[in-house]
């Protein structure tokens, strides 16, 4: 089970790694001064509480991104293999359109054929008479 910290101390440790992500680091002593110098934290207590609550989201926040299990590795790669073969229809279909309308079939393929909607209706008003 985790320590309960105060809610200000996760606020505060939370807002410092927001804006100063980039100096916090998992060594607590660094931590320390480096709160020193950014943040105005009069008490030693407080001080030490949101460096400890630094060092611990730092390793959590390297464990999230640092580690991806199997599964989520599989699932990156079921989702790069989807958006490539989307990419290649995309392609296939501009490129086939664009063939289609250079030789003048563009209309044919792409729009309904006025013979083809005619008939249709025509075929069940008649089965409906008889």
């Amino acid at each position: 089970m985790g320590k309960i910290r105060p809610r200000y101390i996760k606020r505060i440790a939370r807002k410092l790694l927001a804006e100063y992500g980039h100096l916090i680091t998992d060594d607590f002593e660094e931590n320390k001064r480096i709160l020193n110098m950014i943040a105005e934290i009069r008490s030693k207590r407080v001080r030490n509480r949101v460096a400890g609550y630094l060092v611990r989201l730092v390793k959590l926040g390297r464990e999230e991104y640092a580690t991806p299990t199997a599964e989520e590795r599989a699932m990156e790669m079921e989702y790069e293999t989807e958006i490539k073969r989307y990419e290649e229809e995309k392609q296939a279909e501009s490129g086939s359109k664009a063939s289609m309308e250079a030789s003048g079939e563009g209309e044919k393929a792409s729009g309904k054929e006025s013979g083809e909607a005619e008939v249709k209706p025509q075929e069940e008003e008649s089965g409906k008479d008889e």
